[in-house]
């Protein structure tokens, strides 16, 4: 018996639907540690986190409104995917201001809690992207779909051209 070869369709599907998995994973295992105390027990790590996150939420809000404004960008990307991250872009900048100014309630425990709160938002919105855009991918994804279905349809073609070649070839010889 025969396997059939996955669709070009499901396979792009089940790959960008996993490696959104994969990150949901990853973001999860790391809340969890910083909640148990494993990771973040250094004062520079927080700072590099503020750091980091002030700038890399600042750009998540810009890209929203990047694509909310931009046809071109629209037609690309999915707006849900844009506007599930602004409540923990909004979330992180409200807190590494509150870092910054170095309040009295601000310890390493609050520090870690509200890192991990974070955190778990991320890892449950790629848990959420896993599996919605595996029903209803994204535009980029439709479009490299498309692209591979033309150059598999190229292929076939180029292989029956140059299996009827050999065929015009005999023809020629014997003649």
């Amino acid at each position: 018996m025969a396997k059939e070869k996955m669709s070009a369709e499901k396979k792009t599907k089940l790959i960008y639907s996993g490696e959104l998995l994969i990150f949901a994973i990853l973001f999860l295992v790391i809340a969890t540690l910083e909640i148990i105390g494993v990771i973040g027990k250094r004062e520079i790590m927080h700072t590099i986190f503020n750091w980091v996150t002030i700038f890399g939420m600042t750009w998540i809000i810009v890209d929203f409104f990047w694509v909310l404004f931009s046809k071109k960008r629209r037609a690309k990307n999915s707006l849900l995917d844009k506007a599930l991250l602004l409540p923990v872009a909004v979330y992180l900048i409200t807190f590494d201001i509150l870092c910054f100014c170095k309040l009295s309630f601000i310890t390493i425990d609050f520090r870690r809690m509200m890192m991990a709160i974070a955190f778990y938002y991320i890892g449950a919105i790629y848990l959420f992207q896993s599996i919605y855009h595996y029903f209803v991918p994204v535009p980029m994804l439709l479009v490299a779909i498309e692209e591979e279905k033309a150059e598999k349809e190229k292929a076939e073609h180029k292989e029956e051209v140059e299996e009827q070649q050999p065929e015009e070839t005999n023809k020629k010889e014997s003649d």
